[in-house]
């Protein structure tokens, strides 16, 4: 059970944003609590894929919550492991726009990986906020 509760303090999870939730599912807090397909809500989680695609394999997964910053966190995550347990070091990371924010695509660079990621622009909004726009 502690092992358990500990994850939920991981980049994956509870430690992904310093947001409190507004609901918690009491038989999985590790769950997040979506509508992200336009119908009722639910609790879920994401599943992210690492895939080879010269040779269409899935290297590696790693589940998260429904946020950005943990998905993003989990590249980072799966491209260390494989590196580790597969002596495997892409040269390009292909992937959409949320992986597009100038910390992961400079870290992607600094490890010699040629991101090929729309990147974030927030210059166009007045309100505060970043929106996604292609460059």
């Amino acid at each position: 059970m502690k092992e358990y509760l500990d994850v939920l303090d991981d980049a994956a999870f509870g430690a992904a944003s310093e947001v409190e939730p507004k609901f918690t599912s009491h038989s999985d807090p590790a769950s997040q609590w979506t509508a992200a397909r336009k119908g009722p809500a639910f609790f879920s989680y994401s599943t992210n894929y690492l895939i080879d695609t010269d040779h269409s394999v899935i290297v590696d997964v790693e589940g998260t919550q429904l946020i950005r910053q943990a998905e993003v966190g989990s590249v980072r995550t799966m491209l260390d492991r494989i590196k580790v347990q597969h002596g495997i070091d892409p040269e390009r990371l292909i992937a959409d726009s949320a992986y597009g924010s100038g910390p992961m695509l400079g870290w992607l660079v600094g490890r010699d990986i040629k991101p090929h990621i729309p990147v974030l622009d927030k210059a166009g909004r007045t309100d505060g906020t970043w929106s996604p726009h292609r460059l």
